[in-house]
């Protein structure tokens, strides 16, 4: 592996509240979107409409091929430039990227990427081979250091990590995101996907890990935050805490900061999983917390208690 690493950092200060500054997480308006795929859509690198195509969508199947537009205004285009990097020399199992560009709108550059078509099915049933192996590219993802774009103690980063959670539970989240600072200031920080489990961004075919996408917006953070993520979108499922840490390596797993960590991200997605409607996962995940961090629980009661 031919990374280039930068020198080792720590997790500063988060933007708890977000008082030092706001990203947007909005979303582009429709009619750039359409801009931007037609734009898309006439690269050489695109093989045409395939099984499955809706050009309404952000995003269009081709034969061996897909178009992805952007569709949040806080998505970077270096963002999707970075996977690639990842994919040539960190060995991360990423669509390989065939053509890209931006257009110029009334909000800015809107972006669009061409990509290598690779099927499959989320994960939604963990089994020990498939933990490993996401464990193992996630290890290969932080592996690669620091690879540059928002950190996680940037102003307003730690908003767009928290998602849903600033407008759905909006009494709670000045304490959510104290405690995320509490947590995660002077950790180490190595270049983190942001969004990825078993059950979400990643495809399978069988038990082998096919692909990875969709990074979430925060690049740089520490890494346990990714294995603590996946965890709480995969438990409810049926996943196992070893399974995955083996693939990672229990070596190199920071145990105290993962232990931390995975109550506040078992909430976070409790927070999400409501406002989706699912249920099940929202009694399970509302269960755990409440025999593991009951104060926690009690943050977002009564909006958000068992389904």
């Amino acid at each position: 592996m031919n990374v280039v690493r930068s020198s080792p950092s720590t997790c500063g200060r988060l933007d708890v509240g977000d008082r030092r500054g706001i990203v947007s997480t909005g979303r582009v308006p429709p009619n750039e979107v359409a801009e931007a795929r037609a734009t898309a859509l006439k690269s050489p690198a695109f093989d045409g409409f395939g099984d499955r195509h809706d050009l309404e969508a952000t995003v269009v199947y081709g034969h061996r091929t897909i178009v992805k537009v952007q569709h949040r205004l806080h998505e970077r285009f270096e963002t999707a430039l970075r996977m690639e990097s990842m994919r040539e020399y960190a060995g991360v199992s990423v669509p390989a990227l065939l053509d890209a560009g931006t257009l110029e709108t009334a909000s800015g550059a809107v972006w669009w990427l061409v990509l290598e078509r690779v099927d499959g099915f989320p994960g939604d049933h963990p089994t020990p081979a498939r933990q490993r192996q996401m464990g193992e590219q996630i290890r290969r993802w932080h592996d690669a250091g620091d690879q540059g774009g928002l950190r996680l103690d940037d102003p307003g980063a730690l908003g767009v990590m928290l998602g849903s959670a600033r407008t759905l539970v909006p009494h709670a989240y000045p304490s959510l995101s104290r405690l995320f600072d509490q947590v995660c200031t002077g950790q180490p920080m190595t270049a983190i996907h942001g969004d990825v489990a078993l059950g979400h961004n990643a495809l399978f075919e069988g038990d082998e890990l096919r692909a990875f996408f969709d990074p979430g917006a925060v690049e740089v953070g520490p890494p346990m935050l990714d294995l603590a993520w996946c965890l709480a979108v995969d438990l409810p499922h049926g996943a196992h805490p070893q399974w995955l840490l083996e693939g990672y390596g229990t070596a190199a797993v920071e145990q105290e900061a993962l232990d931390a960590l995975l109550p506040l991200m078992v909430l976070r997605r409790l927070i999400d999983v409501r406002a989706e409607g699912q249920i099940k996962d929202a009694r399970w995940l509302a269960n755990w917390l409440s025999m593991n961090a009951p104060d926690l629980l009690s943050l977002i009661a009564p909006v958000a208690g068992p389904g």
